[in-house]
């Protein structure tokens, strides 16, 4: 900037000079500011003309602020070309290794059009890169669950498994993930040899279950016809033994076959509007009748008398688990709570207990099958392992979820959380029950 400064006084200095030699020195300083204003304007223009073509037009030469001005914009170009490359290397590599993986890839754009795809997603889904480009990949994927999956505003996690459009034959499971900060990405992964071998597991459970059905019941039926104080003394102390076992046994297909119906959703929802307090007394008054009540104390917090659009058989069955658990595996005269209670998120039925509590390793695996905590203390409670699975399937029915938390030597707190839509009022819930 100082050779503008240096410039701008000579060309004042010799101005008026001259000026002054020919007594004209106001006219020689308007004449030199004049053209020094000319020059100038010239020297803006070739940048103006430099920064819209720069590759055809010449740099301006004129020394100062332009040349500063120059220089700033050039570094501030190349640091913009370096970070393209890097970015275009950095896109080259995630296209390159996402055209290797075995799972579909779609990037979306705002309106859910495709905007880039992998080959596996030719394979799996029948969308062709660059072919389908900025075609809506609801166009190309027919399937009623996609469709409501691509159609949710909320649909960032969620999946759904459905039958691929290139083969019926393949079973994909689909899901949405966030992408680039707003975008979206679908990601779509071969589930065929996971749902046989999940349908083969299901089968063999029912058919098992159905199978021993009959020797149990002939077992149960001969061990009922022995009288304890006739039987001989060898038999006296195995006879309740195996009548347990017996009953343990029956509980524990019931609970099976249950169980695949849930999965296989056999047994279609009956939902209605459900009395959940209602639920809750009488889940409370069956659980005293159990053989392992002792004089618990339980207690029912109502905090709303809203109701639940459900399955009001499937809602009994949950939290009756629950209920009986928190009876079975806590010490006599131990507070056992039901709360029920609804915000602007959810309804929540909470079960908690001031029993043992649960190690913080054994909560993610609570509700997986035939999984104990202490196997000892289930199996002399007559506990099946399958409770906390029936819970777990009877809420992703309803679209709830089961939340744990406990503290070893204070005890748990069982909540299943409803969303808020499938909570009701009473005025609305019983003009549902009229019509």
């Amino acid at each position: 900037m100082r050779w503008d400064y240096w410039r701008l006084l000579a060309t004042i200095s010799i101005a008026g000079f001259v000026g002054l030699l020919f007594g004209q020195m106001m006219t020689f300083l308007f004449l030199a500011s004049f053209l020094y204003a000319l020059w100038l304007q010239r020297a803006w223009f070739q940048l103006s003309l430099w920064l819209k073509k720069p590759k055809k037009n010449p740099s301006p030469t004129a020394e100062g602020v332009i040349d500063d001005v120059c220089r700033e914009i050039e570094q501030v170009r190349q640091q913009n070309n370096s970070r393209k490359k890097k970015l275009a290397g950095y896109l080259k590599r995630f296209q390159t290794a996402t055209a290797a993986l075995p799972d579909a890839i779609v990037v979306l754009g705002e309106f859910g059009e495709v905007d880039w795809a992998n080959d596996s997603a030719k394979k799996l889904l029948g969308v062709r890169w660059p072919r389908d480009k900025h075609v809506r990949v609801n166009n190309l994927i027919r399937d009623p669950d996609f469709q409501q999956l691509i159609a949710d505003s909320d649909a960032i996690g969620k999946t759904v498994i459905v039958v691929s459009p290139v083969s019926s034959e393949v079973k994909l499971e689909i899901n949405i993930v966030k992408y680039m900060g707003g975008g979206r990405m679908l990601v779509a992964r071969d589930m065929t040899q996971t749902v046989k071998l999940q349908k083969m597991r299901r089968d063999f459970v029912a058919n098992v279950s159905h199978e021993l059905r009959t020797p149990l019941t002939v077992l149960r039926g001969y061990l009922e016809m022995f009288d304890d104080k006739t039987a001989a003394e060898q038999w006296q102390s195995a006879l309740p033994v195996m009548r347990q076992q017996a009953e343990r046994m029956d509980d524990m297909l019931n609970e099976l076959l249950t169980l695949s119906r849930l999965e296989t959703g056999e047994k279609a929802l009956q939902v209605a509007p459900t009395d959940v307090g209602a639920i809750l007394e009488e889940i409370a008054a069956d659980a005293k009748q159990l053989t392992q009540y002792d004089e618990h104390d339980i207690v029912l917090n109502l905090e709303s008398d809203r109701w639940l659009l459900v399955d009001a058989g499937e809602l009994r069955s949950a939290i009756s688990n629950l209920v009986f658990n928190a009876v079975k595996y806590t010490s006599a005269g131990c507070k056992i709570s039901l709360t029920w209670a609804v915000d602007k998120q959810e309804g929540m039925i909470a079960v908690q207990d001031e029993g043992e509590g649960i190690a913080e390793h054994h909560l993610d695996r609570l509700t997986e099958r035939f999984y104990r905590v202490d196997s000892g203390r289930s199996e002399g409670n007559g506990g099946t392992g399958l409770g906390l699975a029936i819970v777990k399937h009877v809420l992703q029915r309803h679209d709830a979820v089961l939340r744990v938390s406990s503290d070893v030597g204070q005890g748990s707190i069982f909540a299943c959380c409803f969303p808020i839509r499938i909570v009701v009022g009473q005025p609305e819930a019983l003009r549902v029950l009229d019509s």
